[in-house]
């Protein structure tokens, strides 16, 4: 039995992840705002360092792996986007990278597949991943118009997925791996209340491998590329965005990977 450590684990992508493993017969540890172990609002600095030490004082001996997974969707307000889907994610991660080093264990990030679209602003990833000065960013972000919430939803992952990439050689000479998935349109309760313009919008570019279905990807197809990623199996894979959006980013990206 191994011992894991959940963000957002109540419902959707998170809720699969912690099924299949305690399914294994695995000890999962869950820090979400509902339904959690730990009851924590990690869109706040306070209540993240609670979490930590809740997971410290528990598990002083390590844990096994780490899901960061918790975060909004793009219709939440940018200061919520960047606090819960960029700084709460690392703060976590960086914050139980020492349990991990306990047991050589890894992280696995919930990014986007939004990453790679035009809907990117550099500056405001380049604040993020460059700064990393939250009150800085924060401070910007209340003058986002509620507009541009799509935009700060995928810049806030590209910064993750960026932030990711850079911080995983000198977590690999730890012994430790840290790697993205980037899922595509989900079902999951952040999607099921979308309405009829809301999903002709999401899927105006069709998932191929749905192609002809007004459907989105099923939960537990996310949850298994990032429980292949924290397993054994994927042993010699470190620093990578694990794209799972049934096809999206190879159609539109074909020349680029």
């Amino acid at each position: 039995m191994s011992i894991y450590v959940i963000t957002g684990g109540t419902t959707g992508i998170g809720a699969a992840v912690r099924n299949s493993l305690l399914e294994q017969g695995h000890e999962v540890f869950n820090i979400d705002l509902k339904g959690g172990d730990f009851l924590a609002d990690l869109s706040n600095r306070e209540d993240r360092q609670k979490a930590i030490q809740a997971v410290k004082d528990r598990y002083p001996d390590g844990i096994d792996g780490l899901f960061c997974n918790a975060g909004v969707g793009p219709t939440a307000p940018p200061r919520l986007i960047f606090s819960l889907n960029f700084f709460a994610g690392i703060e976590i991660a960086e914050g139980l990278r020492s349990l991990l080093k306990k047991k050589k264990g890894s992280c696995v990030m919930t990014s986007s597949n939004s990453i790679t679209n035009q809907t990117v602003r550099r500056d405001w990833v380049d604040m993020m991943s460059n700064v990393m000065d939250e009150e800085r960013v924060l401070a910007m972000a209340d003058d986002i118009p509620r507009t541009l919430a799509a935009s700060a939803y995928s810049s806030s992952k590209h910064a993750l997925a960026r932030w990711v990439r850079r911080v995983s050689p000198s977590w690999a000479v730890d012994g430790l791996r840290i790697n993205a998935v980037a899922p595509g349109n989900t079902t999951t309760p952040m999607t099921q209340g979308l309405t009829e313009a809301q999903m002709d919008a999401a899927l105006l570019i069709p998932i191929p491998m749905r192609y002809g279905k007004r459907e989105f990807l099923d939960a537990q197809e996310i949850a298994n590329g990032m429980l292949f990623l924290s397993s054994p199996q994927a042993s010699g894979i470190n620093g990578i965005v694990l794209f799972v959006d049934g096809g999206i980013d190879a159609l539109m990206r074909s020349e680029r990977f």
